[in-house]
């Protein structure tokens, strides 16, 4: 049981009455009153503008005829006016003309009362009108929550796929440090070796020394090699990364960003008996984000591996691209695994569908590539599917990106 200090408080509704009759003024503050609601009043348009802003009144009751500025301007007001568009206006008004109210409702009303009021209807339509605005509040915390929440789950998902990625470079560097390291150590070996020779009596001969530089030589090329296929390897992962955690716009070829993210996969891909195509005109060039185009890219292919060939010993995972006379970019990922079911297809790109519930589906991946291509890139994507022939995945995008 509640103690009195745990008991919420529930703040009063406030009222802004606006009309320049006091006799109407007065009867509605007794009334609304003794009903438990803050009463605001104000016998001017101007007035009532200014204490609305002021007060922040959860409805408004306003007069239409009044000298100066009517009640229909004073909405229109209102309604312009960002800290006061969404406050409920209800006219109070002795006019019975119908065409009235529907310049009522178009200056932004929600409701009429007609003179001489019965308090019993007063009071109806207020807390109508009050309850919506609750209800619409409500309704908009849920929605900023929802997006907070579904931010949040494309967050996870984005370090998920920069952990994927760290651990993807782990991996590739590991076979050119480890040539490297080899042939470093060989080398110092053999110098060693040479130096003992050198202090040898006799010394060195001319064909040991020879052998020693072509031991050397050959040192060098692997290390050269292999350090420059790791810097290769590093700038390109560094580059990746930048554009995925920054989502920075920038010029760039198109078939780089794709191979470069091919590139971040193949630890994933090497594990498979799958192969990756590329074919990519090399000078299409486009003013747009690399990052979310890489994230497109990289789930279209995990979404093929994972759900396109499951159960197939082998397949082939397409990337294509043209440029229309338009200016429009084709961007295709096809496979001819499986296929998705016809029920599936108008479904796919919705939060959280998937057909891999608890076995490591999220159901946000194909929604995180249609949120990306639509709001980031300014495209369209569009998908093709037969059971048992595959799938294709098609986006449209604009060589030039829209402005964020």
């Amino acid at each position: 049981m509640m103690n009195q200090s745990e008991i919420p408080v529930v703040p009063m509704p406030t009222i802004l009455i606006v009309d320049d009759s006091l006799s109407y003024l007065a009867a509605l503050l007794d009334r609304l009153e003794r009903h438990g609601f803050m009463i605001v009043l104000a016998q001017t348009a101007a007035e009532g503008l200014m204490r609305a802003e002021f007060a922040e009144p959860d409805l408004i009751l306003l007069d239409v005829v009044m000298p100066g500025i009517d009640g229909f301007e004073a909405c229109r007001r209102l309604k312009a006016c960002k800290a006061t568009k969404d406050i409920p206006v209800i006219f109070m008004t002795g006019l019975t003309d119908p065409k009235q109210k529907v310049t009522g409702f178009d200056a932004g009303g929600v409701d009429y009362i007609t003179k001489p009021f019965q308090i019993e209807e007063v009071l109806a339509r207020i807390n109508t009108h009050l309850a919506l605005r609750r209800a619409n509040r409500e309704l908009q915390d849920m929605i900023a929550t929802l997006d907070k929440a579904r931010a949040d789950l494309v967050r996870n998902e984005r370090l998920a796929g920069l952990g994927a990625m760290v651990a993807g470079i782990a991996h590739e560097l590991n076979t050119p440090i480890g040539n490297s390291l080899m042939a470093s150590t060989t080398f110092e070996m053999q110098t060693d070796d040479i130096t003992q020779h050198l202090t040898r009596e006799g010394g060195i001969s001319r064909k040991e020394f020879e052998s020693y530089i072509q031991n050397a030589q050959l040192s060098v090329d692997i290390l050269s090699r292999n350090l420059h296929r790791a810097a290769d390897i590093v700038t390109n992962f560094k580059q990746v990364a930048v554009d995925q955690t920054s989502s920075q716009r920038r010029s760039f070829l198109l078939a780089e960003v794709v191979a470069g993210n091919v590139l971040t996969l193949q630890p994933t891909i090497k594990r498979t008996p799958f192969v990756i195509q590329q074919r990519i005109p090399p000078d299409l060039m486009m003013e747009s984000y690399p990052g979310p185009i890489g994230q497109v890219i990289s789930n279209l292919i995990n979404n093929a591996i994972l759900h396109g060939y499951e159960g197939r010993g082998d397949g082939l995972i397409d990337i294509s691209a043209s440029l229309s006379p338009q200016g429009l970019v084709t961007l295709s990922v096809e496979d001819h695994g499986v296929g998705i079911k016809k029920d599936y297809l108008s479904r796919i790109f919705d939060p959280f569908f998937t057909t891999k519930l608890g076995v490591g589906g999220s159901g946000l991946g194909l929604n995180i590539v249609h949120n990306i291509v639509t709001e980031i890139l300014g495209g369209t994507i569009d998908v093709v599917s037969e059971t048992g022939g595959g799938t294709r995945f098609t986006l449209t995008l604009p060589m030039l990106a829209p402005t964020r």
